[in-house]
């Protein structure tokens, strides 16, 4: 069991909501036998939503978890509000989501061939979340700018339009991770994150495509250490035939193996395959929140306070680690909180480059570098847009790595806060990277100017997710 101290009180402070989201690529599967790489089908080329009428088109997805909607912004050319979809299912005219049980939390996404699939971690209830997949169709009539309303697709408790649901009834299962087969893997914390004790094993749902069937679970608490509060999931490989995930409450890493037959064999027999192990990492007031790929087939995996500089640990597929480092380049120094890592530079050893998001006490987006001893050792410059009332919290890259997207909001209590969070789309310079110096481009507020105190739907408290999306690019 893993107890919280008080260094970490202003990440809890967040109520529910994950100190991170995650970020995912186009998957084009569309059912257990398809394959990948497929455009959206989104109806009408030149009107809605997901349209592309010249491609290839590049969307930004943002997950506003605390304001129970999602925004689409098209940044092709000149950026744009492509509009909205509302998932207040339990409604609060308000639009404070705090009473109750009225927060709905949309939290990861995956876009395939025909479908957006959302995960929800507080409907039917706080302690019962489900999935929800929407048909593209369903969003080709949206004006620019316009709204998907919930009275278009749900009333009485009932789905409409052809959404399909999946009820899962776990708490917090809100991590999700598409396999190139079509199928889903989704990622249960099942620990009430609004507490500081948790102390229940997590599990991975194995799901169909559709959503149809019952799922098959995976117990993380059965392998030889025992992942307990386990946060997002990470692919080791474009296969997706390991993933990595970190586990707050037990401060471990897991890492899982999926087997051979996993797109063929029945939803059961899929999960009961999964193999893993598991590493113990520093125990203490640490948040264990975050791993990423090398893409070389290892990870790194990060471990961050208030009173110390972040933890950053060198981490094999087969859960072998040595001593963690927290070793800082001068500037660096007060880096404390990080949160969503990115891969911006795959390879071994020392190649690698990731790009992290920094909270308190200096918010930012810093650079971290591979080897033995990973560490910080640059910040991303050329972010002066960022407010000084807001952190990042989520990141997401293009399939170039060129462009970054970047989800800010309030460092602590978002649901007492204005509404006032950014999502800020920025090019990047790395011509300098080997050296660790990285300087934003043309950073532009996609939700600049935007923002109306009366006006719940435009309120920006918690882009906990941010998602790019291509459409209609080269494979």
């Amino acid at each position: 069991m893993s107890s919280r101290r008080a260094s970490l009180a202003l990440v809890l402070l967040s109520a529910c909501l994950p100190g991170n989201p995650s970020l995912f690529t186009t998957s084009g599967a569309t059912d257990d036998t398809a394959s990948s790489g497929e455009s959206p089908t989104t109806g009408d080329p030149v009107s809605g939503l997901f349209a592309c009428a010249s491609p290839p088109c590049k969307l930004v997805l943002i997950s506003q978890s605390l304001d129970d909607r999602i925004d689409i912004y098209d940044v092709t050319g000149a950026p744009s509000l492509r509009g909205r979809i509302s998932l207040d299912l339990k409604p609060d005219p308000s639009g404070q989501q705090i009473s109750g049980n009225l927060l709905d939390e949309p939290y990861e996404l995956a876009l395939t061939a025909t479908d957006l699939i959302v995960t929800i971690g507080h409907y039917p209830d706080t302690d019962q979340g489900s999935l929800l997949r929407f048909p593209l169709a369903d969003f080709t009539d949206v004006p620019a700018g316009g709204s998907f309303t919930v009275d278009r697709y749900f009333k009485a408790g009932s789905f409409s339009a052809g959404v399909a649901e999946f009820a899962h009834g776990r708490r917090e299962g809100i991590f999700l991770l598409p396999h190139p087969s079509g199928r889903l893997l989704v990622g249960v914390f099942a620990n009430d994150l609004k507490t500081t004790q948790w102390s229940t094993p997590s599990s991975l749902l194995v799901l169909a495509s559709d959503l149809a069937g019952e799922p098959g679970v995976v117990d993380l608490g059965a392998f030889d250490k025992p992942c307990i509060g386990a946060w997002r999931l990470e692919a080791l490989d474009a296969d997706v035939s390991r993933i990595a995930v970190a586990c707050d409450g037990s401060e471990s890493v897991a890492v899982l193996t999926l087997p051979g037959d996993f797109a063929s064999a029945s939803l059961k027999d899929a999960a009961a395959g999964v193999s893993g192990c598991g590493v113990n990492l520093s125990s203490g007031p640490w948040s264990t929140q975050f791993v990423a790929p090398d893409g070389a087939g290892d990870l790194i995996a990060f471990q961050t306070q208030l009173l110390e500089s972040p933890r950053l640990w060198r981490v094999t597929a087969e859960c072998g680690a040595g001593k963690p480092s927290q070793e800082v380049a001068p500037g660096l120094e007060q880096v404390r909180l990080l949160r969503q890592p990115v891969l911006l530079r795959p390879g071994a050893g020392d190649q690698a480059r990731w790009l992290v998001a920094s909270g308190p006490t200096d918010p930012g987006v810093v650079i971290v570098k591979g080897g033995a001893s990973p560490a910080m050792c640059g910040k991303v410059g050329g972010l002066e847009l960022l407010d000084t009332a807001n952190a990042p919290w989520a990141l997401a890259l293009d399939a170039t790595g060129g462009h970054l997207a970047i989800g800010a909001g309030p460092p602590s209590n978002p649901e007492l806060a204005e509404g006032r969070g950014q999502v800020l789309w920025a090019g990047l310079d790395l011509s300098k990277l080997d050296t660790c110096e990285v300087t934003a481009t043309d950073v532009v507020d996609l939700n600049g100017g935007r923002f109306q105190a009366g006006a719940p739907d435009t309120w920006v408290r918690a882009p906990n997710v941010v998602m790019v999306a291509e459409i209609g690019a080269a494979s």
